[in-house]
């Protein structure tokens, strides 16, 4: 059906069905997105020494992130097929109250055990928002402007990663109290819910047989799998490179990140572009050289020695990642239909928090019985196994391309 809601007939709720990129809808959802994202990365140099400082719990400064971590990666499959089945505008804004209201509490200085209890649900809460935002990005997005739309959108994680963290730990160091900046976070998250709300959803009608619960999606199989092997890399680089430069003398540790996130954020549009332009010759292209780039990055962190080589490892993998995320993420959701966009976006999501929560586990035993420079070089496998599956469907295809049909506008 073409009929919209009163919503829909005002002629300026048609913005979201031109074929330009940067309308109301999509600058909206990118802010949400980038606000979200700046809730999440603001917690994390800050809770592991509330952790250990205030409530003198040592030797879990991991369990913070990992809880959120678990909570969204438990949630992901089951908010795909919801958002799909139900619409989106209503589990979305249920999504960012549930990740609200546990940062809303910690304010309140809560004993550990409860912190990481709330830690779980806050994941919930943000593997809902986070799934829906994405979902709604694609819904959003031209088909044909999919790989530059995916890379603007996928830059709130590098942009984020550049403020977020940086921010808190420069309030931590100034001695600000922990309520004020348990109340900056949530304020993140206050503002993100009240552009929410001024977002105009896509059509969703009623459906008397509801699509059937799967954990992924046959269109999105391939990526989530190459995915999930860059994430385990991922998870190497960002756990243990701080702690491999401390060792080798290296103290403006955070410069690590900051290369990373700017390089990333500057190319990610242009992985996107080339996407858009080079359609499938542009897939293959993006996801060789970011794996390429990648390798050169882990290579010259195993050998690090000063701070010039932690700064061009930085520039190297913010680089490598900019070209792999959005690419596999827009090859999750282009050759869905409508109607299994959350399911698309969801076995993404999952394959990501996998991927780091696996690689969270295995690198630091690695790293303790053989050494920070033999893990780096044994986080070189899972980009080599990325590889392998991405372009062995030149043998084996992962999946079908399915006939997208035209989508309707409306308020859901």
């Amino acid at each position: 059906m073409n009929q919209l809601s009163r919503q829909g007939r005002n002629p300026k709720a048609l913005n979201i069905l031109r074929h330009d990129l940067l309308n109301r809808n999509y600058i909206l959802a990118w802010f949400v997105a980038l606000l979200l994202f700046m809730a999440f990365d603001s917690m994390i140099p800050v809770l592991p020494v509330y952790m250990e400082m205030h409530e003198g719990v040592s030797g879990a400064a991991g369990l913070p992130l990992a809880a959120i971590t678990l909570g969204a990666l438990l949630i992901r499959p089951f908010a795909g097929w919801a958002l799909d089945a139900y619409g989106r505008k209503k589990l979305f804004w249920g999504g960012i109250l549930l990740f609200l209201l546990p940062a809303i509490c910690y304010i309140g200085m809560i004993p550990a055990a409860l912190l990481i209890a709330l830690r779980v649900i806050q994941g919930i809460g943000f593997g809902i928002s986070n799934t829906a935002i994405f979902t709604l990005a694609t819904d959003i997005i031209p088909k044909k402007q999919m790989g530059m739309g995916m890379g603007y959108f996928t830059a709130t994680m590098s942009l984020s990663v550049a403020i977020a963290p940086t921010t808190t730990s420069w309030m931590l160091g100034r001695h600000v109290s922990y309520p004020v900046i348990f109340t900056v976070s949530a304020l993140f998250i206050v503002v993100a819910f009240i552009l929410a709300l001024l977002i105009r959803y896509p059509a969703y009608e009623k459906k008397e047989v509801k699509p059937h619960f799967v954990f992924f999606t046959r269109t999105a199989l391939k990526p989530a799998l190459v995915t999930l092997f860059v994430a385990i890399n991922f998870s190497s680089v960002i756990s243990f490179v701080p702690v491999y430069a401390t060792m080798q003398g290296i103290l403006l540790t955070g410069i690590f990140f900051t290369a990373e996130s700017i390089t990333s954020l500057v190319l990610r549009p242009v992985s996107g572009m080339l996407v858009d332009k080079k359609k499938e010759k542009g897939f293959d292209l993006t996801v060789l050289v970011g794996a390429v780039l990648v390798i050169v990055a882990i290579l010259i962190l195993a050998q690090l020695s000063s701070l010039a080589s932690l700064i061009i490892g930085g520039i190297f993998f913010g680089a490598g990642f900019a070209f792999l995320q959005p690419t596999m993420l827009a090859l999750s959701v282009k050759d869905a239909t409508p109607e299994n966009r959350g399911a698309a976006n969801a076995t993404y999501w999952t394959a990501f928090d996998s991927g780091v929560f696996l690689g969270s586990i295995i690198w630091g035993p690695i790293a303790a019985l053989l050494g920070y420079r033999t893990m780096f070089h044994l986080a070189l496998i899972p980009v080599g196994l990325a590889l392998l599956i991405y372009f062995s469907q030149r043998v084996f295809p992962f999946y079908t391309r399915a006939k997208e049909p035209k989508s309707n506008v409306d308020s859901a």
